[in-house]
């Protein structure tokens, strides 16, 4: 009888065993590709996370073996193909810098409570720390180089003016957009008292005679303001409703193209908004999303040549099943 008798859900190693009449525990292999092998504990630790999850959704223990069958074999299927992919990367001669994998270790070891707590789950699955870190490089690997291989492939797909189009109309709700307005501010932080807010004021009402007198906005934000996009003249970017503070909002839309608000309070400070486009609602035209299709329309095509390319490879590599 095969059962799940341990979740160790951080790290994602369960043991997987067939408990024989006997007593004795063992595992089996579930896949070879070539002559190397998948056990059924290798399949099993990458869906360990989920089991907890599919314990709850499940109504009953068959409803449960269903479902952790189901995400046992997509797990095998990604075993098989991080097998292929390894050996693609050692052959291609890729490597993975030792920083890359300890930053993944320290990662997964501040899901513990503890180091021991992690050492302590790595003995009772019978893994080193060393063996561990191996198995870490070895999924970067693989990982790496199937994104290398994607990567490749878009690089070479040759997108069409009438797909783009046709992704157009086919996807035409997506372009749908709310009202918008594109706008830049300069932030002053201001306390709460009130002769914090005074000097802020002050200061702001300067900045609105040079502004006047034909001062720059963006310049001025640059010089001036303490807000995160000073650096870039203010800008807030393209917002619609919802986006801003109320006290930010309302003045925001009631401008036109250009103008420049009166001085506005917040929590933190004081703001002058300035309007750079306003746009209505309705949707985007072709040659404004045409950046943003060309690389979905990339990606797609380069997905159907990656299944292909697996698929050979899976046929070269001589894979066998047993699950």
């Amino acid at each position: 009888m095969i059962r799940f008798v341990r979740y160790l859900g951080v790290v994602g190693i369960v043991a997987l065993v067939c408990v024989c009449a006997h007593g004795e525990t063992l595992d089996r292999i579930v896949a070879t590709v070539g002559p190397e092998v998948i056990l059924q504990s290798d399949v099993v630790q990458e869906i360990a996370p989920l089991l907890a999850e599919i314990r709850q959704q499940a109504a009953s223990e068959a409803e449960f073996n269903r479902m952790a069958e189901d995400h046992l074999r997509r797990a095998l299927d990604q075993a098989i193909d991080g097998k292929i992919l390894l050996r693609q990367a050692l052959l291609a001669g890729l490597e993975v810098d030792d920083a890359i994998v300890e930053e993944r270790i320290a990662d997964i070891r501040k899901r513990f409570a503890s180091s021991e707590e992690f050492m302590k789950e790595l003995t009772a699955v019978g893994e080193t720390m060393s063996d561990f870190r191996t198995r870490i490089r070895k999924q970067i690997m693989a990982i790496s180089m199937g994104m290398r291989k994607r990567r490749e492939f878009e690089r070479a797909i040759e997108v069409t003016e009438a797909e783009v189009a046709q992704y157009y109309q086919d996807n035409i709700d997506e372009f749908s957009r709310p009202e918008r307005v594109r706008v830049r501010r300069i932030f002053l932080k201001a306390g709460s008292s009130d002769a914090d807010r005074e000097r802020a004021r002050a200061r702001l009402a300067e900045l609105q005679e040079q502004l006047a007198a034909g001062a720059d906005f963006a310049e001025l934000a640059k010089t001036y303001s303490a807000g995160p996009a000073a650096a870039d003249g203010g800008l807030i970017g393209w917002v619609a409703r919802g986006d801003l503070v109320e006290s930010l909002e309302t003045p925001a839309f009631a401008l036109e193209a250009g103008e420049v608000s009166d001085v506005l309070e917040t929590e933190y400070g004081l703001v002058l908004l300035k309007l750079d486009r306003k746009e209505a609602a309705g949707r985007a035209e072709l040659d404004e999303v045409r950046p943003e299709i060309e690389p979905v329309l990339r990606a797609q095509a380069a997905d159907v040549l990656f299944k292909k390319w697996m698929k050979e490879l899976r046929k070269r590599s001589r894979v066998r099943m047993f699950l």
